[in-house]
């Protein structure tokens, strides 16, 4: 991203943000070498609506307080696709079916793309065990 903003870890700020509220797969697109107006396309998905919402609402929150300013969102009331554009960064938050249908992934195939791992949830650590002890 080519702005006075610019932090060498806004993108990781901004996906963590994603990661806090669970959106999983999580990509960026560099966008740098199309004649558009951002830099970067930062895609995720979420389970539900809500959880879009609440998605949204955390990169909105996170990149406001690394001095971004939300130029324009789309699909928040929907919800099972919102776009957040930051002018140099748009978020595009799916519903799994809905990200599979317009596969922006596909349709910017050519773009370099930089691929953030998910966290590790509870039921994918086994070392985790709860044990509910019955009350006197």
């Amino acid at each position: 991203m080519n702005t006075d903003k610019q932090q060498p870890d806004v993108l990781q700020q901004i996906v963590d943000a994603v990661h806090q509220r669970h959106g999983y797969d999580v990509l960026a697109l560099d966008m740098t070498e199309y004649p558009l107006t951002m830099d970067i396309f930062l895609l995720t998905s979420a389970d539900n609506r809500i959880q879009s919402r609440a998605i949204a609402d955390h990169v909105e929150r996170t990149a406001r307080n690394l001095g971004w300013r939300l130029h324009h969102k789309e699909g928040y009331s929907e919800g099972s696709w919102i776009l957040l554009d930051f002018i140099d960064l748009v978020v595009h938050i799916f519903l799994p079916d809905v990200r599979k249908y317009y596969n922006i992934e596909s349709l910017w195939s050519d773009a370099p793309v930089m691929k953030f791992e998910d966290k590790l949830t509870i039921e994918d650590n086994e070392d985790f065990t709860f044990e509910i002890a019955p009350s006197d």
